[in-house]
């Protein structure tokens, strides 16, 4: 019988239509079944913990006369980014799942879906699980590589306030101030208000020196935003520049904070979000696609009737590999009815757009 759904709290990736525990393999377990089906079989184990059938799957290949090694590495889930099975174990915490697919099938550790995405990464987004974390570390997976957007295990920790793994990740040699289109770890744990995760990446070094007028939003700003006086005051004593502007006469703690909200209530009649639709135009230049599309996503908040930003952005989730999002920002962009004489850059997009529906189309013969 097939096991239970896992009861970690986190989603199971949608598996095909058409796999339904196939009858022939019940009713008979030494049929043969075409690859397609035990390869979703065997990832459909590796995230619910089902070692038995995990074994049992991997008999199959054997006896098949199969490499089983060279087959588990070549087993991607298509409807979820290419992860492979141990994608999926470390995504629902299975550490029983991950030793035999670790050590008995030695699956590369540091193995990537489509988006850039590693069993250690997933081992923390998913359930947070310290002991799955630790077993790939202890297998020497690499606590510093990012996906494709630049976010590292130590970003997604300090996002899920996974204290235990963040405090692993750097005794592991994590790098404490990796760039993603998040920020820093440091600046995550203050806006967030995290006054005990800030004090461990500063522990660890963490770079608490910045400018507040250089443009950007800093931690010490980030952390006004959230009204915590604790990360103020350990940012503060970090060394985080506090060169507030000369009109705002109070520079304590709460001052800081009182400035921060004032300025984050101000009309944002300035940005129109043309500021950001020109930055993600410099980004597409340097075929920065992952950076731009965070750009014309903020563009669209502040400007959600500008049409031109949904096919810019669509055409970013293209080259990302986010082809779900991608459709869908074609289809918005289409359903605006949009002036393909407001810029050349515009019409090139939207024919890509165009292209791409057609496709869809076609692949669903819903024509």
């Amino acid at each position: 019988m097939a096991s239970s759904p896992p009861s970690s709290g986190v989603l199971p990736p949608s598996y095909p239509l058409h796999l339904r525990e196939p009858l022939l393999m019940l009713r008979n377990p030494r049929s043969i079944l075409p690859m397609a089906d035990v390869a979703a079989l065997l990832l459909r184990a590796s995230y619910e913990g089902d070692v038995p059938q995990l074994k049992t799957l991997v008999k199959r290949l054997r006896k098949a006369g199969k490499s089983v090694e060279e087959a588990m590495t070549e087993i991607r889930a298509s409807w979820y980014k290419g992860q492979g099975p141990l994608h999926m174990a470390a995504l629902s915490g299975k550490t029983a799942v991950c030793k035999l697919l670790i050590k008995d099938l030695k699956l590369d550790v540091d193995a990537v879906g489509y988006d850039g995405v590693t069993p250690l990464s997933l081992a923390i987004l998913g359930t947070a699980s310290a002991a799955v974390t630790r077993l790939l570390l202890d297998h020497h997976a690499d606590p510093n590589k990012a996906a494709f957007d630049g976010c590292t295990p130590l970003h997604l920790a300090t996002t899920r306030d996974a204290y235990e793994i963040a405090e692993l990740l750097l005794s592991r040699r994590a790098y404490v101030d990796p760039v993603s289109e998040c920020g820093t770890p440091l600046y995550i744990a203050a806006k967030n208000g995290s006054a005990k995760m800030l004090k461990l990446l500063l522990r660890h070094q963490a770079d608490a020196r910045a400018d507040v007028n250089a443009g950007t939003v800093t931690p010490l700003i980030a952390a006004a935003y959230a009204g915590s006086t604790d990360c103020i005051k350990c940012l503060l004593k970090a060394g985080a520049d506090a060169n507030i502007p000369d009109q705002v006469a109070d520079w304590s703690t709460t001052g800081i904070i009182e400035h921060s909200k004032l300025m984050s209530s101000k009309p944002q009649d300035e940005n129109d979000g043309s500021d950001f639709e020109a930055q993600g135009d410099a980004a597409i230049g340097k075929s920065n696609y992952a950076h731009a599309l965070t750009l014309y996503t903020m563009a669209v908040e502040t400007d959600p009737g500008n049409s031109t930003l949904y096919a810019k952005r669509s055409l970013c989730s293209l080259h990302t590999g986010d082809k779900s999002n991608a459709l869908d920002d074609a289809d918005t962009y289409k359903g605006m009815e949009p002036d393909l004489s407001k810029s050349c850059y515009a019409q090139g997009a939207a024919l890509i757009l165009v292209k791409v529906r057609c496709a869809r189309l076609l692949s669903s013969n819903d024509i």
